[in-house]
């Protein structure tokens, strides 16, 4: 490392926190209104926040006119406040969320690392790691409550770790259980699961289950019932039991035991994990196999589980083991659900590459670089060949920067395998934070005719206004509610599409090609106005 990265790194090392929040900044404050809202979620979320402001449903979300039990309020309360304090307005209130929800998490993940015994520099390189994954960068870049959920989650872990850790338990106990009711608020219960099965976890290894036996954490649970409670009183009192069926039953029973979307093989996530994980899951590579295979090594983690040197490490492998093993065995498999697990995974990481205390490092960095290298190359050298292979009639913008970018980065990777793992990490931070400003301000804005039904809503948008009536035909719903600006009245029955076409003057109708083609008693004064390729299927717009 020369003088100059030297002083670059020891600043860092110094300002662990100000530092890798300083370059998620870089990667995000050009992107605040960048792009349309794309399909799925983003639209949705938005039509969803948009009747909350509106409506005034700040109790119960709304979509497109009705009760929409798949999301609590919490994140729209915080896209609420960050359009009241800010200057942020339309959309780009949904990618300042985005990027400060992503901001929260990096600073929990950091938080997490100290509290589990890390030094600066091992609290650093966790923070490189995760703002230098592929996966993390993309969705601090797309609107959704995933990284404030998942936040909430590392700090329940934080407060569990210092109770059973520290001399203050009841503050610290009560501390963790109002963090799982804001958690569950943002997304759902596996804001209570995920940090409560870690935490029994890791006392049954310890053999401190004991420690579960005390009044804070009956207290605590008495928190955590008065802060669903209310929501869920309130929720009947607004929208009446329904509502709270829906809820207990189709969005959490059935999701956990027998899904009715989003189900998949048991071992999914044994394949998706790793991609989502990229580049880092590359370190698998670096590792000694003399240790992985070294059973006296495992037989060591086992004798030595009572003691508390390695107390830190223990509780990050198990936060990451016991939250796998838990998503894999249920029903739905969604890959925004692993968020959670980055935050031990990216501090297992760090800590196998920098080493801390008396233990050296257990990855070898030459070896990582070189792995990471030829995973920046080949992505340069096929980023051409998908411009080629695109089958639609658009182009790709800004592709060519960030195969550049790319190819740069594992050029200097190679140049630099030597010099040791901070030059390493510092190539990586640097790569990451310009690839992603050509991708998101021209390649990702290009797709928009791809992945956003803004121009189909729009197009609904301007018949409306001219009288028409607005229908839909077994769509995903609310996707064309936000940018048609109106409700729009979703059916998969064709024989009331048939009356409805009868009863009203004009109508504008959308529906995925397929369903027009079967439609077998198509009326004649009907007509495809626009077809639009949205994601992964095309959608047909009619008038009448």
């Amino acid at each position: 490392m020369n003088n100059k990265s030297s002083l670059i790194w020891d600043f860092m090392e110094k300002n662990p926190w100000i530092s890798v929040l300083i370059l998620l900044a870089l990667q995000s404050m050009f992107t605040m209104d960048y792009r349309s809202l794309w399909f799925s979620d983003e639209v949705r979320y938005a039509e969803v926040y948009h009747q909350m402001k509106d409506a005034g449903h700040w109790l119960v979300m709304y979509l497109n006119g009705v009760a929409y039990p798949d999301k609590p309020p919490v994140y729209f309360w915080f896209l609420s406040l960050i359009d009241t304090v800010t200057p942020a307005d339309g959309i780009s209130v949904f990618f300042l969320g985005s990027a400060l929800s992503a901001g929260i998490f990096l600073a929990s993940t950091v938080a997490l690392a100290k509290t589990l015994g890390c030094g600066r520099k091992t609290t650093l390189a966790t923070g490189l790691v995760l703002i230098t994954n592929i996966f993390f960068i993309g969705i601090a870049h797309y609107s959704r409550m995933d990284l404030l959920f998942a936040s909430f989650i590392i700090w329940t872990n934080i407060c569990l770790f210092k109770a059973f850790h520290s001399n203050n338990a009841p503050r610290w106990i009560l501390s963790a259980f109002a963090l799982m009711g804001i958690a569950t608020l943002t997304k759902g219960p596996l804001g209570i699961v995920f940090p409560l099965l870690t935490a029994v976890c890791y006392l049954f290894w310890k053999q401190k289950l004991s420690m579960l036996r005390s009044k804070a954490v009956l207290k605590g649970a008495g928190i955590l019932a008065a802060i669903l409670l209310a929501w869920v009183v309130g929720a009947i009192i607004v929208d009446g039991t329904e509502f709270i069926h829906n809820i207990f039953y189709k969005q959490i029973y059935q999701r956990a035991v027998s899904s009715f979307h989003h189900e998949e093989p048991f071992q999914y996530y044994l394949v998706a994990f790793p991609l989502a994980w990229l580049p880092w899951t590359m370190a698998i590579f670096a590792v000694p196999l003399k240790i992985m295979c070294n059973m006296e090594y495992w037989r060591g983690l086992t004798t030595h589980r009572k003691s508390t040197e390695n107390d830190g490490r223990d509780w990050a492998w198990i936060m990451f083991i016991s939250g796998f093993v838990m998503l894999t065995c249920l029903s739905i498999k969604v890959l925004i659900y692993i968020l959670p697990l980055f935050a031990p995974l990216a501090i297992l990481t760090a800590r196998g590459l920098m080493g801390e205390g008396d233990a050296p490092p257990v990855i070898n960095s030459k070896k990582l670089w070189i792995a990471i290298a030829c995973i920046y190359l080949l992505l340069a050298v096929a980023t051409p060949f998908a411009e080629i292979l695109f089958p639609f009639d658009f182009a790709l913008q800004g592709l060519s920067f960030t195969v550049l970018i790319l190819g740069l980065g594992g050029l200097a990777l190679l140049a630099t395998r030597n010099s040791g793992k901070k030059m390493g990490l510092l190539i990586m931070a640097t790569t990451m934070t310009l690839w992603i400003q050509p991708l998101a301000l021209q390649t990702l804005p290009s797709l928009d005719p791809l992945m956003s039904p803004r121009m189909t809503g729009e197009i609904m948008k301007e018949y409306v206004e001219q009288g028409s009536y607005p229908l839909a035909h077994k769509i995903y719903s609310g996707i064309f509610s936000y940018y048609a600006g109106t409700n729009i009245h979703e059916t998969s029955d064709f024989a009331e599409i048939e009356r409805i076409l009868e009863e009203q003057d004009k109508v504008i109708l959308v529906m995925q090609r397929k369903y027009f083609d079967r439609w077998e008693n198509r009326p004649d004064n009907v007509e495809i106005i626009n077809e639009q390729f949205i994601s992964d299927r095309p959608y047909v717009l009619l008038s009448k």
